[in-house]
């Protein structure tokens, strides 16, 4: 087992899982509880940060869910973007 860091870690999702597995708990955040903002991770979703990911962020949250709110990095995670 070789520990990776938070920052280094890149989860690597198909999406069967990524819709069935991990998607419905931040859905029922937004939708149910009505969530005013969200905050990406340093980690990296199949290689793009989560701070880059465009279609999670504007396609999934605020098209396909209608989240009006605003999304925060986590402290510097935007800085990952380069």
């Amino acid at each position: 087992n070789n520990p990776v860091g938070r920052k280094e870690y890149n989860a690597i999702v198909d999406g069967l899982n990524l819709w069935e597995t991990y998607l419905p708990a931040f859905e029922a955040c937004v939708r149910e509880a009505k969530a005013a903002h969200v905050m990406c991770s340093y980690n990296s979703i199949n290689g793009v940060p989560a701070c880059a990911q465009k279609p999670i962020l504007d396609g999934v949250l605020r098209e396909r869910w209608g989240f009006e709110g605003f999304v925060v990095s986590d402290y510097d995670a935007w800085a990952e973007i380069v």
